[in-house]
């Protein structure tokens, strides 16, 4: 950050009214030491000095890796990156347990969800105290990062009304449905046991699981989802019913379904005549 960015943050965090004149003597002294602190201690000549060649290609490949970030974000997660090696973006993103956060849209959401992550943030990581500011803009860019449709996503076609449906939510909320989707039935591909005992069937490698075992496989190996059942479709009953009701979700449900086997079928399994046979029938 530049001097005034960094005065600026540091003023917002400790709280100071420069219009209130009884504490004009306390704020200059507060002020002052804001400067020192950015030269003495944000701005590490030193460790500038000392950047080998290859340490500077490090940080030029960990720069291009978060390259979709907001341009602030990124100084900030390569700072982080520089003096303690740590891929940072991974961490703070591995904080980020809401099912629902690509539904986000508002910004008490995002501060919300900053207050919740940034105590176990600094718990974990020392050198994140005093940073809660940034915690809450990488939220936000994060978000964002999520949200961007994929180069190959850009053409795909469901109908016209739910294509309809999902782009104008992205434009004027930044909330991606299709990203959404696919996040969702790649979590729920994995973890069977979450699976209705009606939409669950033995996979051909089920009988062989103790031959298996030395290879750690995951326990979806073993089974197969049925995506031709007729109710509650990759959780979709308690995932719809717990979703926050905004103005693109209400009303909804049978549109995520839709788009939830569109992911289905395009990402985790291929099947063009089910797919064919399924819209049809449903759109």
């Amino acid at each position: 950050m530049k001097l005034e960015e960094y005065i600026l943050k540091r003023k917002s965090e400790d709280g100071i009214n420069e219009y209130d004149l009884e504490k004009r003597t306390e704020n200059t002294r507060i002020c002052v030491n804001y400067i020192f602190e950015y030269f003495n201690s944000y701005l590490d000549t030193r460790q500038a000095d000392e950047k080998t060649v290859l340490q500077e290609q490090k940080i030029d490949k960990y720069r291009n890796i978060i390259k979709d970030y907001d341009p602030e974000v990124q100084e900030w997660l390569v700072s982080i990156y520089s003096s303690y090696g740590k891929y940072m973006h991974k961490q703070l993103m591995n904080m980020i347990t809401d099912d629902y956060f690509l539904l986000y849209d508002s910004e008490p959401e995002f501060r919300a969800l900053s207050y919740e992550i940034y105590p176990k943030a600094i718990k974990r990581f020392k050198f994140l105290e005093g940073q809660s500011e940034m915690i809450f803009r990488f939220i936000k860019s994060a978000h964002c990062v999520r949200n961007n449709f994929h180069i190959y996503d850009n053409d795909f076609f469901i109908s016209d009304c739910i294509n309809e449906w999902i782009f104008n939510t992205y434009k004027k909320y930044g909330v991606n449905i299709y990203n959404f989707c696919a996040e969702w039935v790649d979590y729920f591909s994995e973890f069977p046991e979450i699976w209705p005992k009606g939409h669950k069937k033995k996979s051909e490698y089920y009988d062989k699981r103790e031959e298996y075992k030395k290879f750690n496989l995951s326990n979806s190996f073993f089974w197969n989802y049925d995506y031709k059942q007729k109710n509650n479709l990759f959780g979709l009953d308690t995932l719809y019913r717990n979703m926050p009701k905004k103005a693109f979700t209400r009303g909804k449900k049978q549109e995520f379904e839709v788009v939830l086997m569109y992911c289905w079928l395009h990402r985790i399994e291929s099947d063009d005549a089910y797919w064919d046979e399924y819209s049809a029938n449903v759109l």
